[in-house]
């Protein structure tokens, strides 16, 4: 039951995220851990942009993981604004092309 009142409230922390910032669901799709609570946010458009967007109004701070790995013939690394939304843990990623973070930073 405990875990089940954990997910409720991640639940409602991530219906209050999306009606105060319905554009989010434009770029994003979002998670509810299993496991404890906390969302996870996985940016599937607009890269930095949304990741700074995200930071504006959840504050945290936005790190890029140590380690890269290859997907679609690519090397990527994630890039994961941690934060607290309601109560609730949050994680926005964002994986990257390595050569794209030169860019970008």
């Amino acid at each position: 039951m405990k875990d089940n009142l954990t997910q409720l409230s991640a639940a409602t922390a991530l219906v209050q995220l999306l009606e105060e910032h319905p554009e989010l669901s434009e770029h994003m799709s979002w998670s509810i851990s299993r496991v404890g609570v906390q969302l996870v946010g996985f940016i599937h458009e607009g890269g930095m942009q949304v990741l700074a967007d995200c930071a504006k109004f959840l504050g945290g701070s936005v790190r890029a993981d140590e380690s890269t790995y290859e997907s679609g013939g690519q090397r990527l690394r994630t890039h994961v604004l941690a934060s607290t939304w309601r109560d609730v843990p949050v994680q926005v990623l964002l994986p990257l092309p390595v050569a794209a973070e030169q860019v970008a930073a």
